[in-house]
């Protein structure tokens, strides 16, 4: 067990070292102790860094860990609806157990700071703050190693409806051309649904749109190389070029709809998958998902 933890814990400092921003290592270090190698998945998902693009919501430790446990899930079962169903039973897991490590969801609340602002940035560096995300990331893996897969395991010969229906997972269909279907699994994403794990945080249609924009940007890049530091920290500044579009979906969404929190655009939070489900069924969201999948459209 020892071992195991000592391990857990190397690979976890090693990929925040090398990733981008916190949710890009966590999303790795998870893959990585699963032997699960999804390199384009997990440079793309960095912009869920600081609580989503720097909004301070639900840490991007958690968000890595259940994108993860969707990868997981993807290995683990043979058909979507049990796919996107069981990944969601476990993102839910993952958020309940998150505080008891963490002491909080949110990003803002964990480092005691906005991220918004270039200055606030490097007060988080200078402060040394990231050495403790860092920490922190070497700490929840080891706690997650055995939450996903119990949860996965859980999830074992249960009949997935009507938990099955998902918001990120329709998003993420309704976006992705069919050569990226093809590429990607679709229900990876599904533990976002309802705000992060039924959370009420981000929602998880623009959450969806912003991993397809940035999924888009990395696949056709000439090299396949992950992103030095150098460059990851200018990304983390908002320097880098590509940021733009995923930058101006989030400010259209918020204006059209008050809010990027699911819990506030709802009035409502989720109490369970069935729920969540119930509701998208009935066409719950369809509004979001219309207008997060025009203007990533009109992106393309």
């Amino acid at each position: 067990m020892e071992e195991r933890e000592n391990q857990i814990r190397g690979v976890a400092k090693e990929w925040f070292l090398r990733c981008t921003s916190c949710s890009e290592a966590s999303f790795t270090t998870h893959n990585r102790c699963a032997g699960v190698e999804a390199p384009l998945e997990e440079q793309a998902s960095h912009l869920l860094s600081g609580g989503m693009m720097h909004q301070g919501n639900a840490c991007g430790l958690l968000s890595g860990a259940i994108l993860s446990a969707g990868l997981q899930a993807a290995q683990r079962f043979d058909d979507d609806a049990t796919r996107s169903a069981a990944t969601l039973h476990a993102a839910v897991r993952l958020a309940d157990a998150y505080p008891e490590t963490s002491g909080a969801i949110n990003c803002r609340e964990i480092t005691g700071q906005s991220l918004i602002t270039l200055r606030e940035k490097v007060q988080y560096l200078r402060e040394g703050k990231g050495r403790d995300c860092g920490r922190l990331l070497m700490k929840w893996a080891n706690r997650t190693d055995t939450l996903i897969d119990e949860a996965l395991t859980e999830f074992e010969g249960r009949d997935p409806n009507p938990s099955c229906t998902n918001c990120s997972v329709e998003t993420f269909k309704r976006l992705a051309s069919d050569e990226e279907l093809a590429r990607f699994d679709s229900t990876y994403v599904a533990g976002l649904a309802g705000g992060v794990g039924l959370l009420g945080r981000s929602c998880a249609a623009l959450t969806v749109g912003i991993l397809v924009l940035t999924l888009r940007h990395y696949a056709a890049r000439r090299s396949q190389r992950r992103d030095s530091q150098l460059l990851g920290l200018l990304h983390e500044a908002g320097l880098g070029r590509f940021r733009k579009r995923p930058a101006r979906l989030l400010e259209e969404f918020k204006l059209k709809f008050g809010s990027e929190l699911c819990s506030e655009i709802l009035g409502r939070q989720f109490t369970s998958p069935d729920d969540h489900a119930s509701f998208i069924a009935k066409g719950g969201c369809r509004d979001v998902i219309g207008f997060v999948e025009r203007r990533v459209s009109g992106a393309s």
